[in-house]
């Protein structure tokens, strides 16, 4: 099954709103993800590649988007995934975004019970290992050094993605070389069996009042994983809930309920500027641009 006319009337859209305004992707691709998306064939999947104005090859990232989805509703890339695709192409990095909805027939899925979803995390880290195996056979590329970071629901998947016990990994698909997790929900991986082995730096940004993605599961999967000498870090910003790095300040969002309560999502200049500076030390730690 195929949902063509969804993604196409959105890239339609969003490709004359570029027209109209400065747009920073610089080319739209395609590739595979892994997942056989209800049908025999691999799912073909969009992606907008950012390219650092350095010559030659260039250390990637890829970029996941959260649950609303990778196009806002004008079908503009949202601006969280710009600001930080020019973060990072200053930093001499190409930054690939996938979209994973669209080409599933969805175009957000913040509001539907997350039992209920027709996305799962699974088609998440499917997508990213996919967005490896493209990424690498790029000739402006540097093959092996692929980075990530996510976002919410995409920031859950920059954590799997460093899994070890991930049957794509186990099956000795190339990995990633480090990777971000932004406000990330961390209950499913912490009581996943078998435990959460990373194998690769892993670097969670969480806010102290998130009331959607709680930091506190995060924590512990992070004192876990040190405990066992795995390399991963976690940051939690105070008085920050979840969305922190956005521009617009907190609101309350009714349409979406956690624990019986809607929960609060918005901007925290303080902890938008210390994640950002945050994102620059680990990723030249890790993951060199040059």
């Amino acid at each position: 099954m195929t949902y063509a006319k969804p993604w196409r009337l959105a890239t339609a859209v969003a490709l004359a709103w570029c027209l109209a305004l400065p747009c920073l992707a610089q080319e739209k691709v395609q590739f595979t993800s892994l997942d056989r998306w209800q049908g025999p064939e691999r799912l073909v999947l969009d992606g907008y590649l950012y390219k650092p104005e350095t010559q030659g090859r260039f250390v990637a990232l890829v970029m996941f988007h959260g649950c609303a989805g990778a196009l806002g509703k004008n079908g503009a890339i949202t601006q969280r995934f710009r600001d930080t695709a020019k973060l990072l192409n200053g930093m001499g990095y190409g930054v690939l975004l996938v979209d994973s909805f669209n080409p599933r027939g969805e175009r957000q899925i913040c509001t539907v019970n997350p039992k209920a979803r027709a996305i799962q995390e699974e088609h998440r880290w499917l997508d990213a290992y996919g967005a490896i195996e493209y990424l690498n056979t790029r000739a402006d590329v540097v093959p092996g050094k692929i980075g990530a970071i996510g976002f919410s629901h995409g920031g859950t998947a920059a954590v799997q993605v460093m899994n070890a016990e991930l049957p794509v990994k186990k099956q000795g698909a190339p990995g990633f070389a480090a990777a971000i997790a932004m406000y990330p929900g961390c209950a499913s991986t912490l009581a996943a069996r078998p435990d959460y082995v990373a194998y690769a730096p892993l670097l969670i940004l969480a806010g102290e009042l998130d009331d959607w993605t709680p930091a506190r599961y995060c924590q512990k999967l992070a004192e876990r994983s040190k405990e066992r000498g795995q390399p991963v870090d976690i940051e939690i910003y105070p008085e920050a809930y979840h969305g922190f790095d956005e521009l617009s300040p907190v609101k309350l969002r009714e349409d979406v309920v956690r624990s019986g309560k809607p929960v609060h999502v918005g901007g925290n200049p303080a902890a938008r500027v210390a994640a950002h500076a945050r994102i620059r030390e680990f990723f030249a730690r890790h993951l060199p641009a040059q």
